[in-house]
């Protein structure tokens, strides 16, 4: 993990500290969260890491290897993409509640796309490392955080899919 907060640091993220309370409020009011007890969000909450990024910081990179989430706690953060002729371009904008780097942390993949703050966000983090720590001493709880995650990626890839197949229509 502190390798972790020391990269996070380099990249313009600052960590701060939110008691476990506030951190499972955060959770509370999130998709990842939805239906679950408070016990089940504040066991969660205790694997998480506070952090905070002004405007222009970029959180990952496109193609560079990344192991956490960020689940927006305040302000938004731009999901941007590099084209074929290195064009960048903005494909989603997040704001509170939602997460980005669902991909990264289940298939250790290198990252499909940059995130870079738009507004100053409150993020809370979710490593590899705690991921992992989570199957190990909540395997219950870790499976229905696995279980959201899919949920989501589902539903991305579902919109995605909607988009392609209309742009191929225009085609």
């Amino acid at each position: 993990m502190e390798y972790l907060r020391e990269r996070l640091e380099r990249t313009g993220l600052q960590r701060i500290e939110m008691s476990l309370q506030e951190k499972t409020a955060v959770l509370e009011k999130s998709k990842l969260g939805s239906g679950m007890g408070w016990q089940e969000l504040q066991t969660v909450a205790g694997f998480c890491a506070a952090y905070v990024a002004q405007p222009g910081v970029t959180i990952c990179r496109q193609g560079e290897l990344s192991d956490f989430l960020c689940l927006i706690s305040k302000g938004r953060v731009a999901i941007v993409k590099e084209d074929l002729h290195h064009t960048v371009k903005e494909i989603a904008s997040v704001g509170p509640g939602q997460t980005v780097g669902e991909m990264a942390l289940i298939d250790g993949e290198p990252r499909s796309a940059s995130v870079v703050v738009q507004t100053g966000v409150t993020l809370l983090v979710l490593s590899d490392a705690s991921f992992e720590r989570m199957a190990e001493e909540a395997p219950r709880l870790w499976g229905k955080i696995l279980l959201r995650l899919a949920q989501t990626l589902s539903k991305r890839l579902r919109q995605t899919s909607g988009i392609l197949a209309e742009y191929l229509a225009e085609s």
